[in-house]
């Protein structure tokens, strides 16, 4: 019965906040696009979930030197056609399938952020998306290195 109400609380809540089931679930599925796109070699669901106009970065360091590593729409579906035979990052977790952790940060009217955890792969994904044309689409991606435990 606690997990009944608390599933119709946040029913009636979702509206309240300017997010409907719908875009929830169209987030959600941008973000899967891009992600297991990446993972498998799926261009095809890159390019429907990520914007053309991507900016994907990583803070990364060189010793005293730090920078910033930019990848671009392009060069994003150019990474993911090498997965298509594997991805050649290390496994983390060998035998389990690609199961990538979505948490939901924030929706305010089409705009709205996302963090992802890939486990598998030891990586994490601050996103955000905008919807336009009625459509949601990745437009930044702040990734980086899982911290080491």
């Amino acid at each position: 019965m606690k997990k009944l109400t608390f599933l119709l609380l946040i029913l009636i809540a979702l509206p309240s906040f300017g997010q409907s089931m719908e875009d929830t679930l169209a987030i959600k599925k941008a973000t899967l696009d891009y992600i297991e796109g990446w993972a498998t070699g799926n261009v095809e669901r890159i390019q429907n979930s990520v914007s053309p106009e991507l900016s994907k970065r990583r803070v990364a360091a060189a010793g005293e030197m730090v920078f910033v590593q930019d990848m671009s729409r392009s060069l994003l579906c150019a990474s993911a056609m090498g997965n298509a035979k594997g991805v050649r990052m290390p496994d983390l977790t060998p035998g389990k399938e690609l199961a990538p952790e979505i948490r939901i940060l924030d929706i305010d009217g089409s705009n709205a952020s996302i963090k992802t955890w890939n486990t598998k792969f030891g990586f994490f994904d601050y996103i955000h998306l905008s919807k336009a044309g009625g459509k949601w689409m990745i437009v930044n991606v702040l990734w980086d290195m899982n911290a080491k435990k």
